[in-house]
């Protein structure tokens, strides 16, 4: 499994989609936090506002699947999809051999840490940098890293569970473009469920998945029900998500 994961990484870190991601988001970050800060952007009503966080109102822009979903599936489009062959075959033979449960979490263990890097450590850590260099240090506080770290902690388990889905898309369709419009037409769809559809039974699934979590657990007052709440959905989406990835990987014919 070790050896599985080294090769992953070394593939990733080799992956010209991740530096052009990281460059592309790091630039993009850096942007919207000197607009914000500086007042050219006038955004409010965010979750970052109720929390006396203002400054770091850019944040929301990438915790909206509709954004993180480009660039993880982009990711997962261009790294992983291109390890199989039209006919659907694994092209990598360094890994035939090994269990294919343990292929299969290396896979998914390296394209997470690599999606989370780019989607939601570069534009928290941009936002603090530029949060001290424009003179506003006194928002690092412990009552505001408090918040920072209980939001962008269940945020991060939530983000597991759709780069877990993400992963299966990549996995099922073997092509970069397929993934990233599947990818796209999924969070469209939640879009829509979420502002359009009424139906009761329709919105008790919504506000019990994933999708529902990511912007609830960035409320500046969570009880500890809640917070429990949107722990046990995560755990529980992941190993779905999870096992029905590896049912599709199974079918895979490694060379």
């Amino acid at each position: 499994m070790t050896n599985l994961i080294r090769v992953e990484i070394f593939k990733l870190v080799q992956s010209k989609t991740l530096w052009l991601l990281i460059i592309i988001i790091t630039g993009l970050s850096t942007l919207l936090h000197s607009l914000v800060i500086t007042d050219w952007w006038q955004l409010s009503g965010t979750e970052f506002d109720r929390a006396q966080l203002s400054e770091l109102n850019a944040l929301s822009a990438f915790t909206l699947p509709l954004l993180f979903s480009f660039i993880v599936s982009a990711l997962a489009g261009f790294h992983v999809s291109t390890e199989f062959s039209q006919s659907g075959v694994i092209k990598n033979q360094i890994i035939s051999g090994h269990h294919i449960a343990y292929i299969y979490m290396a896979k998914y263990l390296v394209f997470s840490l690599g999606s989370i890097i780019v989607t939601i450590l570069i534009p928290l850590l941009t936002a603090i940098i530029l949060v001290l260099l424009f003179g506003h240090g006194d928002l690092i506080n412990l009552s505001n890293f408090t918040y920072l770290g209980r939001a962008f902690s269940l945020f991060t388990l939530q983000f597991l569970c759709f780069t877990a889905v993400v992963l299966w898309i990549a996995i099922g369709t073997g092509d970069s473009g397929q993934t990233i419009i599947f990818t796209l037409l999924l969070s469209i769809i939640m879009f829509i469920i979420e502002k359009f559809l009424t139906y009761p039974v329709i919105q008790l699934l919504y506000e019990n998945s994933f999708f529902y979590q990511f912007s609830e657990v960035f409320h500046y007052s969570m009880t500890t029900g809640e917070i429990l709440k949107s722990i046990v959905i995560a755990i529980i989406s992941l190993i779905v998500i999870l096992s029905g990835g590896m049912f599709v990987f199974n079918r895979k014919e490694i060379k």
